[in-house]
C-alpha cells in the first residue's frame, strides 16, 4: 500500500498509541529516518540497486600513470552508495570489455612490491574515490565505465525539484507551490511550455512591448515611459535593468492599469533610472512544488519502517519490552526480504559463483 509521508507518520502514531505530548510528530519522523538508516545497513534487494555510468570524457581526464607504470583511473563515487556490486568497462555498443574483479586493500594497491593475485583489472577504495588499474581504455576500445551498486533511497519526505524537466514529466503541482516557473501567454492564457527564468520566457514570448523610462522613478507604482514599440496591456509583466519582483509573492511586477499608456500602473513599487530600457512581456509566473518522490520502503514495504520506527519510539519512551518486541519484528522483516531475494537469485537455472579467498582458504 503506497503511503504519503503524512500518512506514514499517522500510521506510526496509531500503532504506538501515544499522545502527541509524549511523542510528537517530529520525534516520529526522526524515528522513521533512523529506521530507514538501519535498514540500509543490511537490506540487499533489487530495488536498492542502482547504476552509475561514467562517460569517456570524464574518465580520460581522471586517468593518469601510477607508480607501477600502469594507468590508474579515479572514479568519484555516488553520494548514495552503500555497497559495491560490480565495476565494468564497456565499448560503444555497451558490450563488456572487462570486469574489475579483483579488490585490494588500499595499502596493497599502492605498494608496487606487494604480491597481487593478478596484475590486471583490480581496484581499491580510498574515501569517496574508487581507484581502477589498468586505467580506463587500456584496451583501446572503451567508451564508458559502469558501476552497479546498492544505494540509499531518497529521504522518505523527498520532493521532486522544481525544474523544467520535472514539470514536463508531470512531477510538479501548484498546490502549496513555493518556486516559480515562467510561461509565455496568449490573450492572458498561459501556454504549456515552461521556462526556468523570466528572461527565457520573455525571449520566447511574442507581442512584447519595449519602452524607455521617461523620468526617474523613485519607489513608485507609476511607470512613466515613452518610445514604446506597441500598446501595453493589463497583466503584462515588467522586466529590465533594476526591475524588482513583488516583495510579498516574489513574482515579477505585473501591469494592473493601462488607461494612460504614458504612465503605466504596476502592482509593485519600482525605483528606476531615467532612460532605462524596459520590457512589458506577455509572460506569467506560476508557483510549483514537487510531488513526493517514490520510495520503495515507504510505498511497498512500510512494515519495515513501521516496526523500525516503533522500536526507536519505545527506546525513546524507555519501554524496554516494547523496544525489544518491535526491534525483533523489524529485523525479521529485513531478513525475510533478504531471504526472498536469495531464493530468487538461486532459481531459474544452475547457479555458479566464483570466490577468491585471497590466500585465506
Amino acid at each position: 500500500m503506497a503511503l504519503t509521508y503524512t500518512e506514514l507518520t499517522t500510521l506510526v502514531r496509531n500503532w504506538c498509541n501515544r499522545d502527541e505530548e509524549v511523542v510528537s510528530d517530529a520525534i516520529i519522523q526522526d524515528c522513521l529516518k533512523y529506521a530507514a538508516d538501519k535498514a540500509y545497513r543490511t537490506l540487499r534487494v533489487p530495488p536498492l540497486e542502482n547504476v552509475a555510468i561514467y562517460e569517456s570524457s570524464l574518465l580520460t581526464s581522471a586517468t593518469a600513470i601510477g607508480q607501477s607504470g600502469l594507468t590508474i583511473t579515479e572514479l568519484q563515487l555516488p553520494f548514495d552508495l552503500i555497497e559495491f556490486i560490480q565495476i565494468k568497462e564497456l565499448d560503444s555498443d555497451n558490450k563488456t570489455l572487462r570486469v574489475f574483479n579483483e579488490k585490494l586493500d588500499i595499502r596493497t594497491f599502492n605498494d608496487v612490491n606487494a604480491e597481487k593475485y593478478s596484475n590486471m583489472n583490480y581496484w581499491a577504495r580510498q574515501r569517496n574515490v574508487a581507484l581502477l588499474t589498468p586505467g580506463f581504455n587500456s584496451t583501446g576500445s572503451a567508451n564508458s565505465i559502469e558501476l552497479l551498486y546498492y544505494r540509499r533511497l531518497p529521504a522518505l519526505n523527498a520532493l521532486y525539484a522544481v525544474t523544467v524537466l520535472n514539470y514536463n514529466a508531470g512531477f510538479l503541482t501548484t498546490t502549496g507551490g513555493t518556486t516559480y516557473l515562467y510561461f509565455t501567454t496568449t490573450n492572458n492564457i498561459a501556454n504549456t511550455t515552461a521556462y526556468a527564468t523570466q528572461a527565457e520566457a520573455v525571449a520566447a514570448a511574442t507581442g512584447n512591448v519595449t519602452a524607455k523610462i521617461n523620468g526617474a522613478v523613485s519607489d513608485s507604482i507609476i511607470i512613466p515611459n515613452d518610445n514604446r514599440s506597441g500598446t501595453i496591456a493589463i497583466n503584462q509583466e515588467l522586466s529590465g535593468p533594476g526591475v524588482v519582483a513583488n516583495e510579498t509573492t516574489g513574482a515579477p511586477p505585473k501591469v494592473i492599469n493601462v488607461n494612460n499608456q504614458d504612465a503605466i500602473l504596476l502592482d509593485t513599487k519600482q525605483t528606476l533610472s531615467n532612460n532605462a530600457d524596459i520590457t512589458f512581456s506577455n509572460t506569467t509566473a506560476t508557483k510549483y512544488i514537487g510531488t513526493l518522490v517514490p520510495n520503495w520502503l515507504r510505498d511497498q514495504n512500510e512494515r519495515v519502517l513501521l516496526f523500525g520506527a516503533l522500536a526507536e519510539i519505545f527506546s525513546f519512551t524507555q519501554e524496554d519490552d516494547q523496544f525489544q518486541k518491535y526491534g525483533q519484528m523489524f529485523l525479521n522483516e529485513i531478513k525475510q526480504l533478504n531471504d526472498e531475494d536469495g531464493k530468487r537469485n538461486a532459481s531459474g537455472g544452475n547457479l555458479q559463483i566464483n570466490f577468491n579467498g585471497r590466500g585465506l582458504i
